[in-house]
């Protein structure tokens, strides 16, 4: 056997086996995917045996449980309305002190100083008044004067009067017995006196006199310095009454009963004021009161202010002075006790809302406004009766009706509403 006849037995093996490895690897290839898709077909036939086969749920039929409410019971008692609000202190009467005529000061008081006290009608003040005086003098001199021609004048009408009767002519006129020049005197003499006048008020007004009792606030003028008319000289405040002037709000004139433009009066005082601050390290008190509120709302604050008026605040029976510009607490009280039904603070919803738990364990959803609100309980002059239950714990999306399992939250559990049907005990979660 040669060469060529061993390539040919050769090739002819090679075709014979290559069909054979081509179909084995397609067959491989078709394994591959197939697996995964057998197994997930698998699966889901056996899923959906399971479900066929296995057991159904019971139905659930009950009616859900009606949510757990913490309730408190409201009480009536006799109650004196009270706020608490803060203002500053401002004298009721301040004036700037002014000269009246033109000079150089050459006296002060000793009391005029800042602080200073002083007298109504005490001299604070003196101007030179030579001036004053000469004018004065010059004046008496127009005054003599003028009197002096008014009896001349008075004289010589007489005397013609009688002349113009011994020359029996009847009646006589006006000129002939000198009438207008008396009326003329008489002018003369009431403008020298008025002039005589006007000289002793610029003498008097050279002393300058305190027009109220209080204190100084704040000199402008001392000894030396030239003044003239309407030169302030001093600021002074009177120390009768020291006024304090309060932000109230809608809420608070309602609570205290108290009208916009309200004035007190005999019939109605006003309500009392308890005044406090902290002076020197201690806390001191003055007694006041609500003597009137102004008549117009504040545009930017929607606010209106009430004055709170204390007397002699100053005085020896005050714990201490009451100075203008300190800031202070004012406790403002009813006039008269009155009964209000009194609830926690928590059962005041969104500042405007009271649920009420009614005997039938529904709520009733009421709006009102609170006659005072306090860190811990809130008093209702209508809209909460005595006796009722207030709900004091959270309840989302309450309605008008709705059913709930009220728990005192003093202890002990009411029975459910009776359109509840009864289920197994569960535990019950309170939102506070």
């Amino acid at each position: 056997m040669n060469k060529m006849d061993l390539n040919m037995m050769s090739q002819s093996a090679a075709e014979d086996e290559a069909p054979k490895r081509g179909l084995w690897p397609a067959v491989k290839r078709i394994l591959i995917f197939a697996a995964p898709v057998v197994v997930i077909v698998g699966g889901i036939a056996l899923l959906m045996l399971m479900i066929a086969t296995g057991p159904r749920p019971e139905e659930k039929t009950d009616a859900p449980h009606p949510p757990a409410v913490q309730f408190a019971v409201a009480h009536a008692r006799p109650t004196t309305i009270s706020i608490d609000v803060q203002g500053e202190t401002r004298p009721r009467v301040e004036a700037t002190l002014a000269a009246q005529v033109a000079g150089r000061i050459v006296w002060a008081s000793p009391k005029f100083v800042n602080g200073g006290a002083f007298t109504e009608g005490e001299v604070m003040a003196r101007i030179d008044a030579a001036d004053y005086q000469l004018a004065v003098v010059r004046a008496r001199a127009q005054v003599a004067q003028a009197e002096e021609a008014l009896v001349r004048e008075e004289a010589e009408g007489e005397l013609a009067r009688q002349d113009w009767q011994a020359l029996g002519r009847g009646e006589a006129p006006p000129l002939a017995v000198r009438e207008p020049q008396l009326a003329q005197a008489r002018a003369q003499l009431a403008a020298a006196q008025a002039a005589l006048r006007s000289a002793e008020l610029d003498l008097g007004r050279a002393t300058i006199r305190a027009p109220f009792t209080g204190r100084v606030r704040e000199r402008r003028a001392s000894v030396g310095d030239y003044v003239g008319p309407s030169s302030p000289v001093a600021v002074m405040f009177a120390t009768d009454t020291m006024e304090i002037r309060l932000p109230l709000t809608d809420a608070d004139l309602a609570s205290m009963r108290l009208p916009v433009g309200f004035t007190a009066s005999a019939a109605n005082a006003g309500p009392l004021a308890h005044v406090s601050t902290v002076t020197g390290g201690r806390i001191q008190t003055w007694e006041g009161r609500l003597v009137r509120t102004e008549a117009s709302v504040d545009a930017r604050t929607r606010l209106v202010y009430a004055v709170v008026e204390v007397r002699d605040p100053f005085g020896a029976q005050q714990p201490a002075p009451l100075a203008p510009g300190m800031f202070v607490s004012v406790r403002l009280e009813g006039s008269a006790s009155e009964t209000l039904v009194a609830a926690p603070r928590s059962a005041l919803k969104r500042n405007e809302f009271v649920y009420v738990v009614l005997p039938d364990n529904t709520i009733d959803v009421r709006q009102v406004r609170p006659a005072q609100t306090t860190n811990d309980e809130v008093l209702f002059r209508e809209g909460v009766a005595d006796g009722e239950r207030v709900v004091v714990s959270v309840l989302t999306s309450p309605r008008a009706g709705m059913a709930v399992t009220p728990i005192d939250r003093e202890g002990g559990t009411e029975a459910t509403p009776a359109p509840a049907p009864a289920q197994p005990q569960e535990e019950l979660e309170i939102r506070r």
